[in-house]
């Protein structure tokens, strides 16, 4: 092998080692996102059964598709920002290997993001519940907690 070979199989392998760590931070993005914006997604493709099991009024059920709606219109810009952000970490730190700080700056946005993100899930899942009754919300609850023991079993 010759030297020249050698040295660009270390510096693969060495970019490979050091994406590594990223890879598994945007996998763990995209789990968690799934629980974050996929949340919104999952709700309004169970609507239909909780409309059945909550007994959930034509009225409750827009004003809920209303809030999931306006959720998911806030959270695009967030969404967007999201997805290029690893690539432009990863960049940065090709560009310059040194430059830790820009690098932080862009990871400290990503979780900026998310934070906003999770703060209009919050208000989302807060007017969503408002629509509901005392009744509702109890059975809800109940759901929530069989549906959680399933998965602890």
């Amino acid at each position: 092998m010759s030297r020249k070979t050698l040295i660009i199989t270390i510096i693969v392998a060495a970019l490979a080692l050091a994406a590594v760590p990223f890879a598994y931070a945007q996998q763990g993005r995209f789990h968690h996102r799934g629980g974050l914006d996929g949340a919104g997604m999952f709700f309004m493709g169970r609507l239909e059964h909780l409309k059945t099991s909550l007994d959930l009024s034509d009225q409750q059920v827009d004003q809920i598709k209303a809030i999931a709606q306006d959720l998911h219109s806030q959270n695009a810009q967030y969404r967007q920002q999201q997805r290029g952000n690893m690539k432009s970490v990863m960049q940065a730190l090709i560009n310059n290997p040194n430059d830790l700080a820009g690098a932080q700056a862009l990871l400290d946005q990503q979780a900026a993001a998310e934070k906003a993100v999770r703060s209009n899930m919050l208000v989302a899942a807060s007017k969503a519940l408002n629509v509901l009754t005392a009744d509702q919300r109890t059975k809800l609850g109940q759901f929530i907690n069989e549906h959680e023991g399933r998965f602890q079993r």
